[in-house]
């Protein structure tokens, strides 16, 4: 037992003592002087490149299927005392150092520590509210005709990855949500959808005026806010950030006179039961219309709802529930209300236009 426990210090010390490069020159090494050796010992079937090669692997790793071995007496000594010996060392070393790579790669990504900084067309979910967050990316991931976009969640929190069994979730410890350098670590510069949701409002705010000067301009960015106060000021400086804040007030009233409303509000921005909102860019190929024309091509046709027209991403220039005759034009924004997402390449556009 003492014996095998010095063995295996001598391999950790191995593994953390030697760089790679070190460990690959030993490895070539005990290969080349195993061959020497058997060509000297006149092994003239296990020095060919191809068998020497399969024979050391099946000889290093212990696996022994037999169908080649030494046949002189001096080459079985050598494999004995000399090319098994150290290829054990070699190899068990080589476990060792990917074993410790598999392993800091694993704890980079658990602590936060990973860079994402080659990511692009991916979600950046910024704040940590334990459950509300949960949530936000159960969500993300119940829409069944999202893009497969990579989801990073980005904490200044000390704390590890907490959705380390999900699949396409990655996880960002940051020191600062507005440092230039962070903000590149996870690519936000390529980010295609960004959520800011802060500890404080004073974190959100400050957040959002970073994200919307380094963004893509075809991002989509939303922040959110408990007073609507910092929801204003925001929008005076980012027009690319679309602000929403608690409505509770509004919604308590409603429900009061007119009963069921809140269950119409929870469903509407629900991804996981029942008909929910959505919104969709109208393309280039649609030729123009009134709205009366395109409603009802989108029920008949796509048993969807639509319930407002905007000018723009960030819902600016809405109209909800529009005249018969107003006009929709590519470039417009259609809110509509769906069982699943609709996408605009699964619409026949001249269809839906006016002749």
């Amino acid at each position: 037992m003492p014996i095998f426990q010095r063995l295996v210090h001598v391999v950790q010390r191995l593994t953390e003592d030697l760089s790679w490069f070190g460990l690959f020159g030993i490895l070539l090494l005990q290969v080349s002087t195993s061959w020497v050796l058997l060509w000297l010992c006149g092994e003239t079937e296990l020095i060919h490149p191809d068998t020497f090669i399969y024979y050391s692997m099946v000889v290093v790793s212990t696996v022994g299927f037999g169908d080649f071995s030494p046949v002189t007496s001096a080459g079985k000594y050598v494999v004995a005392l000399y090319q098994i010996p150290t290829g054990l060392l070699v190899f068990g070393a080589l476990i060792g150092k990917f074993s410790q790579l598999a392993l800091a790669i694993l704890r980079k990504g658990m602590n936060g520590l990973g860079d994402y900084s080659d990511y692009q067309d991916h979600v950046l979910v910024f704040g940590w509210n334990a459950d509300k967050t949960e949530q936000v990316i159960q969500y993300i991931l119940a829409d069944k005709k999202r893009l497969q976009r990579k989801i990073i969640l980005c904490v200044t929190r000390d704390m590890q990855h907490p959705f380390a069994d999900k699949f396409g979730i990655e996880f960002a410890k940051m020191r600062s949500f507005t440092e230039p350098t962070e903000l590149a670590r996870v690519a936000a510069n390529k980010a295609a959808r960004i959520i800011i949701d802060g500890e404080h409002d004073d974190e959100t705010l400050t957040t959002a005026l970073a994200l919307g000067a380094v963004a893509d301009k075809n991002a989509n960015i939303s922040a959110y806010f408990i007073d609507q106060s910092k929801s204003k000021l925001l929008k005076l400086h980012c027009d690319n950030v679309e602000c929403s804040s608690s409505h509770q007030a509004e919604m308590l009233v409603r429900s009061m006179q007119d009963p069921g409303s809140s269950q119409v509000a929870e469903q509407l921005f629900s991804v996981t039961k029942g008909a929910t909102l959505y919104s969709m860019v109208v393309p280039e190929s649609y030729t123009g219309g009134n709205f009366e024309s395109l409603a009802q091509g989108f029920r008949q046709q796509y048993r969807c709802t639509v319930v407002g027209i905007a000018s723009y991403k960030n819902g600016n220039g809405m109209q909800l529930n529009p005249a018969s005759d107003f006009q929709v034009s590519a470039g417009q924004y259609i809110h509509y209300i769906a069982d699943v997402r609709l996408l605009a390449t699964e619409v026949d556009w001249p269809s839906l236009a006016v002749k």
